[in-house]
């Protein structure tokens, strides 16, 4: 079963966090602590930090991972809060297990196949043994304006091998779900910062509009918008949980 932890108030309204990559579990901790009243459950995906020795071996499966642990945890239907790596596998968990997703809250990720993505393999084939170090990983954490203190700072420990990210490079760059967004029951509210790659901003707005009950939105910054922007990351998914009109910083689409 895949490790986690619970982050929050203990009787507090359950809620799955599911991080990006090159972090653990531990990463949502800040941006729990401005949600009152949510007790998060925060696993470490596949291949990350206390679930090393479960591979990452594909999104799908990766759901079917976090299932296991809902329903042996007795939990579900509850929110879904995903970001990179954990928007991916938290679509596939929206898509194959319907029944353990209230609603998702998805960011940065793409259900096309990553235009221009081509050299990312080569690439990672080459750099991903650097990324296991601290001070890449930092250096990296930067280059997307992610703070280096609270819960997202970089810990000396690499939380996954260079295989794992290798692997997700492989994965994100030919995933392609565009097929079965209709498929999707949950209600779905799937971002994406302005200056995100093409395919992520062209994947929000297909699931909006292909998915039956989805809506997506673009908020200010990149990639590491959700650290970035911090209190706008809280207030949005905040504002989500109780059915709110989001912030009025947000495009819609």
């Amino acid at each position: 079963m895949l490790a986690h932890r619970i982050i929050g108030a203990p009787s507090g309204r359950p809620v799955l966090f599911l991080h990006p990559g090159n972090t653990t579990g531990d990463a949502w901790g800040d941006l729990i602590a401005d949600l009152p009243g949510v007790r998060g459950i925060c696993p470490d995906l596949p291949g990350f930090g206390g679930s090393r020795s479960t591979p990452l071996t594909d999104f799908a499966d990766s759901a079917d991972h976090l299932a296991d642990l809902l329903r042996a945890e007795r939990l579900g239907p509850l929110p879904v809060v995903g970001y990179s790596l954990g928007g991916y596998t938290g679509f596939m968990l929206a898509l194959r297990h319907p029944d353990l997703v209230e609603k998702a809250c998805l960011t940065s990720f793409q259900v096309m196949p990553l235009c221009g993505g081509w050299w990312i393999v080569p690439f990672l084939n080459v750099v991903s043994p650097l990324m296991t170090l601290q001070f890449m990983r930092k250096r990296a954490f930067r280059s997307l304006g992610v703070p280096q203190s609270g819960s997202w700072a970089v810990s000396p420990k690499s939380p996954c091998t260079a295989a794992t990210l290798r692997q997700i490079g492989r994965l994100a760059v030919r995933f392609d779900v565009r097929g079965h967004v209709a498929q999707v029951e949950p209600p779905l509210l799937v971002l994406a910062g302005e200056e995100e790659l093409p395919s992520i901003l062209d994947s929000v707005r297909l699931i909006a509009g292909g998915a039956p009950r989805a809506r997506g939105a673009i908020a200010p910054g990149g990639h590491g918008w959700p650290a970035t922007h911090a209190d706008l990351f809280a207030k949005v998914v905040h504002a989500w949980l109780r059915d709110d009109p989001l912030p009025e910083v947000l495009r819609h689409v």
